[in-house]
């Protein structure tokens, strides 16, 4: 990427004898997606699904809990000297029963915490790809409105994150693009 990035700038850098005047501008992409609404949105309806998650995975887990509970019960039933013969091998064939039971939802629990998982991954990076192409969109439009040759993402907050340390002079779109993320995408 910023290979690309020094290519594209010496590129830019070079063609303005040819192309005319050349205009640059940065945006600060980290604000852009804190700051528009659709991202705020997505950021909760992200978390809700995480809960929701969470508390299906809180149910099942007290049925186990439930279940190991009363598979114990049974084991000690099994063993207690003061049940006849009979109720003692019944209490063992109930906890025979119980195990069975216990090591089957086990599994059913691995599998529905695999796939809430795999459906929580997958609606968080479709939920993050439209936020983010929304937000590229909507840059590329302002920067096409303003003619501008090149768009260099400028983090205030994170200069670790950008694309550019320092940037004397260039105008900053970023509230440009705000505000039409926040005016038109309703």
């Amino acid at each position: 990427m910023k290979a690309l990035l020094a290519f594209a700038l010496t590129t830019a850098l070079a063609t303005p004898i040819f192309a005319g005047e050349l205009k640059i501008v940065t945006v600060d992409l980290q604000r852009l997606l804190t700051e528009y609404d659709r991202a705020k949105e997505a950021g909760k309806q992200l978390k809700e699904r995480q809960l929701s998650f969470q508390k299906e995975l809180q149910g099942l887990q007290l049925e186990v809990r439930q279940l190991a509970g009363e598979m114990e019960e049974l084991q000690k039933l099994s063993l207690d000297n003061a049940l006849s013969r009979p109720e003692r091998d019944a209490k063992k064939k109930a906890f025979e029963g119980k195990l069975v039971d216990l090591r089957a939802f086990e599994v059913r629990y691995d599998t529905v915490r695999a796939q809430r998982e795999a459906d929580f991954q997958a609606f968080a990076s479709q939920t993050n790809k439209r936020v983010m192409d929304e937000v590229l969109s909507a840059t590329r439009s302002v920067g096409e409105r303003a003619g501008v040759n090149l768009i260099l993402n400028a983090s205030r907050a994170n200069p670790a994150a950008s694309d550019i340390l320092y940037a004397k002079g260039l105008e900053d779109i970023t509230e440009q693009v705000l505000a039409s993320l926040n005016t038109t995408r309703r």
